[in-house]
């Protein structure tokens, strides 16, 4: 009587792992960063912005420039994560007169409610 077996082959970090254990080269393995490298082709840089959450209880308003009487663009939620793309003195907001500018909005959000993760760069 013939056992038959399944020959499996394990990608795991970039690497192909065929049946034997022996270790391949996979390339990125499918994603589009591997197709542009087999192409000889860059991948995109990553964005250059950081991340900020919403420390408002009741959100906080998007507004077109970095003061409180211009137009609100958009709302954003309690602890709602964003990106903030850089930094730039406005008008004071209970004693911050820094706003952040939202990455995919056109607007600007007061510091006073907002927790920036990381350093911003000044716009």
């Amino acid at each position: 009587m013939v056992k038959k077996t399944a020959t499996a082959c394990v990608l795991a970090a970039g690497l192909l792992i065929g049946p034997l254990g022996a270790p391949g080269w996979a390339a990125g393995a499918g994603t589009a960063a591997g197709a542009a490298h087999r192409a000889g082709v860059e991948a995109a840089p990553k964005p250059v912005y950081t991340f900020g959450v919403v420390v408002s209880r009741w959100g906080v308003n998007v507004r077109s420039k970095p003061t409180v009487y211009s137009k609100v663009v958009k709302t954003l939620a309690p602890r709602q994560r964003i990106g903030l793309v850089c930094e730039k003195r406005g008008k004071w907001v209970d004693g911050n007169p820094i706003w952040y500018r939202v990455h995919g909005v056109n607007g600007w959000v007061a510091a006073r409610y907002v927790h920036n993760l990381q350093p911003i760069k000044p716009c």
